[in-house]
């Protein structure tokens, strides 16, 4: 009498799969295989912690600059100075008229004279309305 096993069978190490067990099992994937994104990848987005958000932009940044692409992240020019914020002592009043003036297209060095002020400070004064 021949007795059966009822349990799982160790597999040989030389033996081949059969046509059902490798019609069952997801393909192997490989060096060649491609990645796909998910369909709506901004929601996914979501989804992550602060930490792997963070390793995702450095990854991309990276593959980024390894093809050949820009910086995302602009670079700082040294060449232009920040504009500084206005600190003239000028009245609230002298401030919009100046303004007002310069937008009606009167030059900086007008203006200055009409108020009696520095041209230096007109010209502060329009740098921080720009900037603004």
């Amino acid at each position: 009498m021949a007795s059966r096993r009822t349990g799982p069978i160790a597999p040989d190490l030389f033996s081949t799969a059969s046509p059902q067990e490798t019609a069952s099992r997801p393909p192997k994937p490989t060096a060649s295989s491609r990645h796909i994104l998910p369909n709506d990848l901004p929601t996914a987005i979501k989804h992550l912690n602060d930490q792997e958000l963070e390793q995702l932009l450095a990854a991309v940044i990276a593959e980024g600059l390894q093809r050949g692409m820009k910086s995302p992240v602009p670079a700082r020019t040294t060449s232009k100075r920040p504009v500084e914020a206005a600190t003239v002592s000028l009245t609230p009043g002298k401030l919009n008229a100046v303004r007002a003036a310069f937008k009606a297209g009167v030059t900086p060095s007008k203006i200055a004279k009409q108020f009696g002020i520095p041209q230096a400070d007109v010209r502060k004064v329009i740098a921080s309305d720009r900037a603004k």
